[in-house]
């Protein structure tokens, strides 16, 4: 789980290189830091900056990062409320699956023992379709530096 972890970092870390730096520099350097230090190294990342990153194979946790990236720094203030409502309410919808363990983890319920078919959240969607958006406005790619981080 630990070298999940450090490659969602390496992912992000790659994504980064690729957005606009008007929205890079908006992400505080220490965030940015993380992304720098924790990633896993020696994970080679496959970025293709001519295909929507739906179309890549990213980690969960990539997508997860990228999601509070959007939230946190990206997204205007009617944004943010209107994805705190969309998550509010997938946390409800789901907390009967869901529970938090000791250290803070969520694990399935274990009370739940039928099977559950996974419902994809509608909040991925529309956060996919903003970096999408914050993509396409940078051109990716296009005359952008490859290290700027």
């Amino acid at each position: 789980m630990e070298n999940e972890l450090a490659q969602a970092y390496s992912e992000v870390y790659e994504i980064l290189k690729y957005i606009p730096m008007s929205y890079l520099n908006k992400i505080p350097k220490e965030v940015l830091n993380i992304f720098k230090t924790k990633r896993d190294k020696n994970y080679k990342v496959q970025i293709n900056p001519k295909l929507p990153l739906e179309d890549q194979k990213l980690h969960r946790k990539t997508l997860l990062l990228l999601s509070v990236l959007n939230l946190d720094y990206w997204c205007k203030p009617e944004e943010r409320e209107e994805i705190l409502n969309i998550y509010w309410k997938n946390e409800k919808e789901n907390e009967d699956y869901m529970v938090v363990n000791e250290q803070n983890n969520l694990i399935p319920n274990s009370s739940n023992t039928g099977l559950m078919l996974y419902k994809q959240e509608n909040i991925i969607e529309k956060i996919w379709t903003k970096i999408k958006t914050l993509f396409r406005r940078g051109k990716i790619g296009a005359n952008n530096e490859a290290n700027r981080l």
